[in-house]
């Protein structure tokens, strides 16, 4: 008997979370088990592996090792994200407006895990036609894969992030989980660092340097493509116990015109916090990738490090991140959002052209010791540190926004919001790889088999290149740092926003209907 009882009590409180999800919020309020804030964190792993390989090798790939023109290599990554223009909000409005017994975000993150697995091998392993069938051909093979990679991990990324905001209504528990998917976002990078460098990378009598080598690129993506398939798979298989206390999007959302994503799109742009936060973090976040997509060719040329000096240093920077991603909670309840991304931010922006700085003035370290690399490992694992506070603040924000949003409107539209987080995110990678290709083109750097060491280049174009990706790329965040004083949302003024969103599900009210207007 006391099962049945046990039974209908259970059956009763799933019912009552469906209907309270039917009106936007989340029924279970109670503490999200550590099973499930680290199930949904390790699906970050994969956007990790993807946004590393993208930044940090793939112009590197192509120009380099390859011999695709550097503005051609980064024209590509450029105009992959016109693409991602479209598909972000696409996936983001789909999933918000999708009904079935796996929810809304769930089943665009089970369909996307072969698709992003076997776009992202193919995009480091080019067929012979393409590499031997001149710059266009290689081009067309580049753009091609570097599409089909980003629309796979949208078809995965957008959704996994509006299910964060879903997750938890609590201010600093989002917070929370945002740290522990930046975490194990950190673990991605390490993951590509560590097996670039600790493995494939290694010296041969024909590469010294072994990033050059272009057979050691399609063994390294195949292992990088199978993990991000596995994390993939986990992260949706981990949080499937939370799918009925989700939100579930209003009937009138099954009728869905064509024109709702241009229409939902801008509405989305009428929240004002919505737009200074985006706007900071296009800026930011686009200097940002052009700082790493040259790092491979400042620690290679300009500081002329060996193999596991930059494997030292690069791997300092996801260190330093982890380290920021576990004190910011703290530091946000003690100096709330925004004044936390602005601290950290303009720490980064310091740290990022003191290296090339201290060369300037004839102070740091002799080029290729591990003296230098011990300078550069350090100021990494404190620039790692300060960034990730722009990163934790912008998920975090952006939950905010989406109650915000509803209170507004009536109509929660985390898909949407959250489509315009992984959107930025992919202006690292290609608008700082179109950046760094004009860059590259500015200063007439030299590539090709005859380019094996610093000593192949003229010392002009060398110092060039430090001072580019380094203080001039640094200046260019500062805009998004004064952009970001626009964001208003506070503490206070997000609990009064769910305070009225509790009322508001205490006595439902009809959800209004999308309009042209």
């Amino acid at each position: 008997m006391n099962k049945f009882i046990i039974l209908g009590t259970v059956f009763e409180t799933i019912r009552e979370g469906k209907l309270m999800a039917d009106f936007g919020v989340a029924a279970n309020k109670t503490t999200l088990s550590h099973g499930v804030k680290w199930s949904f964190g390790i699906g970050q792993m994969a956007e990790g592996i993807k946004n590393s390989s993208f930044s940090a090798f793939l112009l590197f790939y192509y120009n380099q090792v390859l011999g695709l023109p550097a503005e051609s290599a980064g024209l590509a990554i450029a105009v992959s994200l016109i693409f991602d223009a479209v598909t972000d909000p696409m996936i983001g409005t789909i999933s918000d407006r999708w009904r079935s017994p796996l929810g809304r975000r769930h089943p665009f993150m089970y369909a996307s895990a072969v698709p992003l697995a076997v776009s992202l091998y193919f995009l480091f392993a080019p067929a012979s036609f393409a590499i031997n069938g001149g710059d266009a051909a290689l081009f067309a093979w580049m753009l091609t894969f570097t599409v089909l990679t980003r629309g796979a991990m949208t078809l995965y990324h957008v959704p996994h992030l509006a299910l964060g905001a879903e997750l938890s209504e609590d201010y600093d528990e989002r917070t929370t989980l945002v740290a522990i998917r930046q975490i194990l976002s950190v673990s991605g990078y390490l993951i590509v660092y560590g097996l670039g460098f600790g493995v494939f990378f290694a010296p041969t009598p024909e590469f010294e340097n072994g990033q050059l080598n272009s057979a050691a690129y399609p063994p390294f993506a195949m292992i990088l493509a199978l993990i991000s398939c596995v994390t993939v798979l986990i992260s949706g298989w981990g949080t499937r116990s939370r799918i009925p206390y989700l939100p579930k999007p209003p009937a009138e959302a099954d009728k869905m015109r064509p024109y709702d994503i241009l229409i939902e799109g801008i509405a989305t742009l009428k929240n004002r916090s919505f737009r200074w936060l985006m706007v900071s973090y296009i800026i930011i976040i686009t200097t940002f990738g052009l700082g790493v997509a040259s790092q491979l060719y400042i620690f290679t040329f300009f500081w002329e490090l060996a193999r596991f000096q930059i494997l030292t240093v690069m791997l300092m920077g996801p260190a330093g991140s982890v380290l920021g991603y576990m004190v910011s909670t703290r530091l946000f309840a003690r100096l709330d959002k925004r004044n936390a991304m602005i601290v950290g931010g303009v720490f980064w922006m310091l740290l990022h052209a003191l290296p090339v700085i201290l060369f300037l003035i004839g102070i740091a370290p002799a080029k290729g010791t591990w003296a230098v690399a011990v300078m550069l490992s350090v100021i990494y694992l404190i620039l790692g540190a300060a960034f990730a506070q722009v990163v934790v603040g912008v998920s975090t924000t952006m939950a905010d926004i989406a109650d915000e949003y509803e209170l507004e409107v009536g109509r929660r539209q985390e898909g949407v919001l959250f489509a315009a987080v992984s959107f930025a995110g992919k202006c690292m990678g290609a608008l700082g790889s179109l950046l760094a290709g004009f860059m590259l083109t500015l200063i007439a750097w030299p590539t090709g088999e005859a380019i094996k060491t610093s000593a192949d280049i003229p010392a002009e174009t060398i110092l060039s290149l430090g001072i580019m990706s380094g203080p001039v790329a640094a200046m260019l965040a500062i805009p998004g740092f004064i952009c970001l004083m626009g964001y208003k949302l506070n503490r206070a003024k997000v609990a009064e926003i769910q305070r009225q969103l509790r009322e508001r599900t205490a006595t439902p009210m009809p959800v209004p209907a999308l309009t042209d207007e």
